[in-house]
């Protein structure tokens, strides 16, 4: 057999100089050579299982404002936390070349404005999510917290969630000035079951009574008023501002406060609420505040802290907890 090489073909010195065609043939068989190892060591090597991301749910945020507002709260919301969410709609009772809200015209009632806008997203954009935030222009909203909290939960159970409130015949409703989180199932049964019959939904005016209306509603067609609170019973979905609840308390003499105290759900002791560390959303006096709170909710990072994300197993119902170390998860029992 002629052999392909002489010792001396592969030195620059030999008489027959090392040529390209040697050079290219060298190099294809020594990345075969290196292919075939590899292969080898991935056949003996043990597989890692690699741990799968829980599912995230797709939030869509429905955001209501007025058309004095869009310069002066609207806008503001816009550039933080509803770029959080999965989708967001601004509903308002005019237009805007920026933020493109669906307007609704002549509505000038609270609760026939909330009909049409929940009524208008589920035709439209319910493909879009699998829970549905209904929030104010004066809210600010931690999305992520969200998500976590409906980790917990399915979108097809009859479930929404806010601040809970109830009237003295026991009729619970969420409290206006925070938002109101609807699953999907929940969101589809209000608008095919109740708005459709006059008998459990009412379609005349209610004033500030709207979001009663909407408990009564969901009621009726066998929606539950979810708990909100964390594990510890404390609140993620606030009443009135941030500081009043970190560092304040309660006024009866202020009607928004004697009105919440006299129908809270919850027992509230000296005058305030106990408030998450995972906190989702509370009202804002001072619009321009929301880049203080989104700055410190979104970009400051505390140095030398771990990210606990605890997520349950559905399968074995294990509890695991998901440690984001340097940006990368690692998955501990």
């Amino acid at each position: 057999m002629p052999r392909l090489f002489g010792a001396r073909r592969l030195f620059l010195g030999g008489k027959n100089r090392f040529t390209l065609c040697n050079a290219i043939y060298l190099l294809l068989l020594g990345t075969l050579s290196f292919m075939v190892l590899l292969q080898k060591y991935r056949d003996l090597a043990p597989e890692e299982a690699e741990a799968a991301d829980p599912p995230s749910p797709r939030i869509f945020c429905i955001i209501s404002t007025y058309e004095f507002r869009h310069e002066h709260a609207a806008i503001h919301i816009h550039r933080t936390w509803a770029k959080h969410c999965d989708h967001y709609l601004f509903v308002s009772d005019n237009v805007h070349h920026f933020l493109e809200p669906a307007a609704f015209m002549n509505l000038y009632d609270k609760w026939l404005r909330l009909r049409a806008h929940l009524e208008f997203v589920y035709k439209n954009h319910f493909h879009q999510g699998d829970w549905f935030l209904y929030a104010n222009d004066d809210n600010f909203v931690v999305v992520e917290n969200l998500r976590k909290m409906l980790m917990s939960y399915t979108p097809n159970e009859l479930i929404y969630f806010g601040c809970k409130l109830r009237t003295r015949n026991g009729l619970e409703f969420m409290y206006e000035r925070s938002g109101i989180v609807f699953s999907g199932a929940a969101f589809k049964r209000f608008t095919l079951s109740a708005l459709t019959n006059e008998s459990i939904c009412s379609s005349e005016a209610k004033g500030n009574d709207f979001t009663e209306e909407l408990g009564r509603c969901l009621t009726n067609v066998n929606v539950i008023a979810g708990d909100s609170r964390d594990e510890l019973q404390r609140h993620r979905f606030l009443p009135f501002e941030a500081d009043l609840h970190l560092g304040g308390r309660m006024n009866e003499s202020r009607d928004e406060h004697k009105y919440f105290l006299d129908h809270s759900y919850y027992p509230v002791i000296n005058m305030n609420l106990p408030v998450s560390l995972q906190s989702v959303c509370y009202h804002m006096n001072a619009i321009m505040n929301i880049y203080d709170h989104y700055y410190f909710a979104y970009k400051v990072r505390i140095f030398g802290t771990q990210l606990h994300l605890p997520y349950e197993n559905k399968e074995t119902g294990k509890k695991l907890n998901y440690i984001n170390v340097r940006n990368k998860q690692v998955l501990k029992g």
